[in-house]
């Protein structure tokens, strides 16, 4: 199942654009040794919450140095191990999508109804959250892919996912042609 796609001639792809650069700069705060990526949460031109994948708040971090997630770790030990997509149940990072709800429900803010922006394609556990929390749409840059072989059967019932969310009206998007742009001048205005 292909994502809708978000092309450079729809009208809503500068604003769509705007909060996407929002998410990449969120992004370089990732500390995952593995994939690095950034996520905002979207209302009414409202920045609702951010967040980047890592570790736990107060855990040690991803990094070479201080080593808190063994999954990290053993990827970045044996990188022709063939671990990604395995060992999910060891990783103690947060994804960057979990972090942003979080971060709205820690400071009391309602994101049902809101966009998530997300520089990565969001995975299986995060696209059941976010329907749990009733986002009303996903915009994002990266593809993801259930990759491991073992578990070829992940990609079929996340798109039997995907379609559930879709038939409730939720946008579930990939913006393109947002890499190696210029920035881009938006006027925000006021909130609709």
């Amino acid at each position: 199942m292909a994502p809708d796609v978000i092309e450079l001639e729809d009208s809503s792809w500068k604003r769509q654009d705007f909060y996407m650069r929002l998410a990449l700069v969120v992004e370089s705060g990732a500390k995952c040794l593995g994939s690095r990526v950034g996520a905002v949460i979207v209302r009414d031109d409202r920045v609702l919450g951010s967040g980047y994948n890592g570790t736990p708040a107060g855990y040690p971090n991803c990094t070479e140095a201080e080593r808190g997630c063994r999954r990290c770790a053993l990827r970045a030990e044996r990188p022709d191990a063939g671990l990604s997509g395995k060992l999910y149940d060891i990783c103690v990072c947060v994804h960057a999508e979990q972090n942003a709800m979080a971060t709205a429900a820690r400071f009391g803010t309602a994101i049902d109804g809101a966009i998530l922006y997300t520089t990565l394609q969001p995975c299986f556990n995060c696209l059941k959250e976010l329907m749990q929390v009733r986002l009303r749409g996903v915009v994002f840059q990266r593809e993801w892919q259930a990759g491991h072989p073992d578990y070829a059967w992940v990609a079929a019932e996340y798109d039997r996912l995907v379609d559930h969310y879709r038939s409730g009206g939720n946008r579930f998007a990939r913006l393109a042609g947002g890499e190696g742009l210029p920035a881009v001048q938006l006027e925000i205005g006021h909130p609709s």
